[in-house]
Parts: structure tokens; sequence; C-alpha cells
């Protein structure tokens, strides 16, 4: 096992699975719900269950006395053309790993898989893994986000070296299972907005780790629940134990004891 296999395996439990608990909002100005006092919110998630939490330098740094049990994946969404300066910090601040998107066929974004493609090499160099997240052209673009381009981008995430594809599910069992079928890199789940439907969330997730995914990296569907900590509960039940939907749907049960 090589460095960066050392510390990817550091954001997943031993089952080699993973809650991550995705709280990198802040950086879009995010400050209500479970935003409003992070800390406190940590606290909670990484109670509850989370394996690791995706976040920024600054509440790596404010409250790193609170994610010393768990893996930390720093986002470095605006490195580019400053890579080097930007994996180097998140080295100092101890982090597992980086994120960064990639947007494929954005006209805005006309150069993504290259500034992914650079920002992947640059941290492999220094030794630290990358978490990639492959949006067809771009998170408004929903047109775009159809199974197919879903798939393609994911694939093109695994082929420029990514350690962790972080995409979004496909819709339905039986497209992501292809997609699955056609990927060698591990496979985490992002939860995009938040949806207030927390059956409809869990059901994407369990039909992910059926496919072989190997876990969540879930940030408003968790973070703006009335309660975060139920929530991270409730996809560590199904990531870790197993868990069927509805036995995933008792730990948001206001009667059952979260840790």
């Amino acid at each position: 096992m090589d460095g960066l296999e050392r510390r990817t395996a550091r954001i997943s439990a031993a089952d080699g699975k993973t809650v991550v608990l995705a709280f990198d909002h802040g950086m879009g100005g995010a400050r209500h719900a479970g935003m409003q006092y992070p800390g406190q919110t940590v606290l909670d998630c990484v109670a509850a269950g989370a394996d690791a939490i995706l976040t920024t330098p600054g509440l790596a740094r404010t409250y790193g006395d609170k994610l010393t049990g768990i893996g930390l994946v720093l986002t470095l969404d605006l490195a580019a053309g400053r890579e080097e300066a930007a994996v180097r910090e998140a080295m100092l601040l101890g982090a597992e790993m980086g994120k960064f998107i990639f947007t494929p066929w954005s006209s805005e974004v006309p150069d993504s898989l290259e500034r992914s493609r650079h920002i992947i090499a640059v941290a492999h160099d220094l030794g630290l893994p990358m978490m990639i997240e492959p949006i067809p052209v771009s998170f408004q673009d929903t047109s775009a986000h159809t199974p197919e381009n879903i798939g393609k981008a994911a694939k093109m995430t695994c082929e420029i070296d990514a350690d962790i594809v972080k995409m979004q599910y496909s819709g339905d069992p039986e497209s992501f299972q292809e997609i699955m079928s056609t990927l060698y890199r591990p496979v985490v789940i992002l939860g995009g907005p938040g949806r207030g439907n927390e059956r409809a969330v869990l059901e994407d997730v369990r039909n992910a780790m059926d496919a072989g995914a190997i876990g969540t990296t879930i940030g408003r569907n968790i973070w703006e629940h009335a309660s975060p900590a139920r929530m991270v509960a409730a996809l560590a039940a199904i990531v870790h134990e197993d868990a069927s939907v509805d036995v995933a749907m008792r730990q948001l049960e206001p009667s059952f004891a979260v840790a």
C-alpha cells in the first residue's frame, strides 16, 4: 500500500466504506440550518457515525480539534492557477484528500478536463489523493444530467486518475448499475440540492450501495435536516450495516437513540 492508498483508506471505516459529511457550502455563503453553528453540527455528525468530512480550509483550521477522529477532505475547487499552493495548504492542515469539481462539456470552463487532470498530477506528486466530482456541463444545467452523460463523466474521471469518484446517482437502479460496471475507481454518491424527502435520499443510497458504491458524500440533505445527526445515523445504517431503507428510516424517529 503506497502513500496515496494509505491516505485514501483513512476517509473510510474498517470495512472500506464511508459516510462523508459534505460541509463546504460555507464557501458559497451558506450560514443557515446546520451551517449556522458549524462546530456543533460537526460534533453531532461525528458522534452519529460520520467517517470523514469534506470542508473548507477555514473550518478545518478553526474546528480541527473536533476532526481528529475522522478523515479530512478539503475542497480545492478554487485552486485553478494555484494548484501547488492549495495542495500544500491541504497537507499542512492534515487533510487525507483533496476534492475538485470537473465539469465536462462546459462552455464556461472549456478546459475543465485539463484543469482536473493537472490538479490530480500536482496533488499526487505531493502525496495527496484526489476526490473528483464530475458534473455534466454545470450544476445549473440539469437537462445535461442524463444517465448517459453521468456515466461518461464518471468514466472520464477514472481515466484522469482520480482516487475517488464523487458522482450523481443516475436516477434508477438499472442505469446506475450499467454505469458502475464501466468504472474501476471507488465511487461515493453525492446528495445534490436539499430534497426534503428523507426516504428518497436513502433509497438512492441503498440502490447505489447495491450497485457497488463505497458510500456517500452528502451535504445539504444532512445539514439542512432538522436533525443532521439522525440523518448521518440513517446513512451509516445503510452504508455500514447493509440496512434496508425501512430499517434506516427508524434512525430518524425521535424515540430512537442516536449516539
